[in-house]
């Protein structure tokens, strides 16, 4: 009588295990549902937001590496603008966790890896119009849609 029990406990355990990967990943990159889930308390400080971005430019240079067709999405020549701009030590780890938490309100922008959510952000700090960023945006949704 016991049986259908474990088959049926067995059964929640491999499917809840099975699904929740592939919702915070697109293209093997972490996305907006990884990044949302730094939000949660009991995670511990090494998985938040400041830490993640901390190791950006490793992650950054990984991405670009499974992937060189987002070469095209790149942001090294704002991140070098706002260099040479002296501008870069106006920007806190903060400002970039705010305009990111921002990209990711909207619910569209979920499936967008953190890399170029934190790129839409350094595009927005380097001065892009608004055109400039929303086709950006739209480039880098079609791209997570193929």
């Amino acid at each position: 009588m016991n049986k259908p029990k474990y088959l049926f406990v067995l059964f929640l355990f491999f499917a809840a295990n099975a699904f929740p990967q592939s919702e915070r990943y697109t293209k093997d990159s972490e996305n907006g549902y990884t990044w949302i889930s730094m939000e949660d308390p009991v995670q511990f400080y090494s998985t938040s937001k400041e830490n993640y971005l901390g190791s950006i430019l490793d992650r950054y240079r990984l991405t670009e590496e499974k992937h060189p067709e987002i070469a095209s999405f790149s942001c090294r020549n704002d991140m070098n603008k706002l260099l040479e701009e002296g501008k870069s030590e106006e920007i806190s780890l903060d400002d970039i966790v705010k305009e990111i938490d921002g990209f990711y309100s909207h619910s569209d922008n979920m499936i967008v890896p953190i890399i170029f959510a934190y790129c839409y952000s350094i595009k927005k700090f380097a001065g892009a119009s608004i055109r400039e960023l929303n086709v950006y945006k739209e480039e880098v949704l079609k791209f997570c849609n193929e």
